[in-house]
C-alpha cells in the first residue's frame, strides 16, 4: 500500500512509490492534465511562512511553489500569505487565522510541526501541509514532508574538513528550530568523521534573516581563526558575505536551499532543498485527492529534491568532487547513519524513509491512510 504524498509526471520516477496505489474516487480533481482543474470545485489555499516570501531562499522557494500550483490548477486560489512567523505564538495565530477560511493551509518550516499537533485537531475540516516539517502525533488532516537537513550538512562538514588549513571551521545558524539544530549536528559529525581534532565553532543567532547578526557571528569566527564557514541562513547570509569580504580573506562558505555560486567569490556549494518543486507537487497531489496523512523523511535519496552540490569552481577540485560524491553514495547505501541529534525521531504512525521507501508503522491506521484527501476537497 502506498501513502500517496505526490503524483506528478515531472517527477514520476522519483515519486511513483509515494502515490496512492488504490483507485481514487471518480471526479476528484485533475488527471495530471496541464490545465489541472477539470470540473473540480474551487479550492482556497492559505499559507504561512517562517520568513519573508522574498528571502531569496527557503521561504521564497516554497511561496513560488504555491504560485506555480495555482497556475497549474485554475480552480485553486492562494487567498493570503502570512509571513515572518518567528515564534510559536505567531505560528499558532497564523493557523487560527487561515484554517477557518481555507480548505488547504500550507505551513512552511519545521517549526510548525509542534504547533500543528495542537492546532490541527481544532480545524478538522481543513487540511494542513507542512513543508520541511513533521508532527510528533498522527493527525488525520496533516501531511508533513520533513527534510533531514542534517544529511547534506554532514556532506558539507566532510568537504569543510578537507578545505580547512587552520583546523578551525564555523557554523552560523538562524532560528533555533529542528532544521537548524539538525544541520548543526550533521555538519559537526561530518567534520569529525574526517578529523576529530578540527574545532567547530558554533553560533545560533536566532534569526535566519538578520543581516547584522549574520555578519557579527561570522566576523567573530573569522577572528577566532575559522577559515571555512557554513552560514545556515536565508537573507541573513548577506551579512556573512560582508564579514568574509571585509576580513580580507574571503573564507570559503556554503549556502542553503537555492544555489547561487556568483553571490560570493568563494562559494563552495549548496545544501540544495528544492522547496519550490516539493511544495508545488504536494499541492498537486492534494488537488488530485491523493494526499495522505503522515510523515515522509527526505535525506539524500532523491537528488532532484535534496542534495549537496559543489559550485563549478570547487567541482574542478578532484579531491572535493570525490569526497562529496562518495559521501552521498555512502549515505544512500546505508553506510553512514546520522547521530540522533541530527535527525528527526521516527514516529509510531505511518511514515516513509525517502520518497520510494516502504510505508512503515501502519498498524492501527489502516482506515485512515487509504482514501486520500478527497473528503477534504468535498467539504
Amino acid at each position: 500500500m502506498s501513502m500517496g504524498f505526490v503524483d506528478s509526471r515531472k517527477l514520476a520516477l522519483a515519486l511513483s512509490a509515494v502515490v496512492l496505489a488504490g483507485a481514487v474516487a471518480a471526479g476528484c480533481g485533475s488527471d495530471d492534465d496541464d490545465d489541472g482543474g477539470g470540473e473540480a470545485t474551487d479550492v482556497k489555499m492559505g499559507s504561512t511562512l517562517i520568513g519573508p516570501k522574498n528571502d531569496k531562499s527557503f521561504s521564497q522557494a516554497a511561496y513560488e511553489g504555491m504560485v506555480a500550483a495555482t497556475e497549474k490548477f485554475p480552480n485553486l486560489e492562494l487567498t493570503s500569505t502570512l509571513e515572518n512567523r518567528e515564534t510559536d505564538q505567531a505560528r499558532a495565530d497564523a493557523l487560527e487565522t487561515l484554517a477557518p477560511i481555507n480548505q488547504l493551509v500550507v505551513a512552511v518550516s519545521s517549526s510548525f510541526g509542534p504547533v500543528l499537533d495542537v492546532q490541527a485537531p481544532n480545524f478538522p475540516d481543513s487540511y494542513f501541509l507542512n513543508i520541511a516539517g513533521a508532527t510528533e502525533e498522527f493527525q488525520p488532516n496533516v501531511t508533513g514532508l520533513a527534510n533531514e537537513w542534517g544529511a547534506p550538512a554532514y556532506v558539507i562538514g566532510v568537504v569543510a574538513a578537507h578545505l580547512t588549513k587552520t583546523d578551525v571551521v564555523g557554523y552560523v545558524g538562524g532560528a533555533e528550530i529542528p532544521a537548524t539544530v539538525h544541520a548543526q549536528h550533521g555538519f559537526s559529525a561530518g567534520v569529525e568523521s574526517v578529523d576529530p581534532n578540527i574545532e567547530v565553532l558554533e553560533n545560533i543567532t536566532g534569526d535566519f534573516n538578520d543581516v547584522a547578526e549574520g555578519k557579527a557571528a561570522t566576523a567573530a569566527m573569522i577572528s577566532d581563526d575559522a577559515d571555512v564557514i557554513f552560514p545556515f541562513l536565508d537573507a541573513g547570509i548577506e551579512g556573512a558575505y560582508e564579514a568574509g569580504r571585509e576580513s580580507g580573506e574571503a573564507p570559503p562558505m556554503f549556502k542553503i536551499t537555492v544555489p547561487d555560486c556568483e553571490a560570493y567569490e568563494n562559494m563552495v556549494g549548496t545544501e540544495i532543498v528544492d522547496n519550490e518543486e516539493m511544495t508545488s507537487e504536494l499541492i498537486a497531489s492534494y488537488m488530485d485527492g491523493k494526499l495522505e496523512p503522515g510523515n515522509i523523511y527526505l535525506d539524500l535519496q532523491s537528488p532532484e529534491l535534496q542534495t549537496f552540490e559543489l559550485c563549478p569552481k570547487y567541482a574542478q577540485d578532484e579531491e572535493l568532487a570525490r569526497v562529496s560524491k562518495e559521501t552521498i553514495a555512502a549515505f544512500n547505501a546505508g553506510e553512514i547513519e546520522l547521530p540522533e541529534d541530527a535527525r528527526y525521531p521516527r514516529p509510531d504512525f505511518p511514515y516513509r524513509e525517502g520518497l520510494d521507501g516502504e510505508l512503515q508503522s501502519t498498524e492501527g491506521f489502516e482506515d485512515q491512510i487509504g482514501d486520500g484527501n478527497q473528503e477534504f476537497l468535498e467539504k
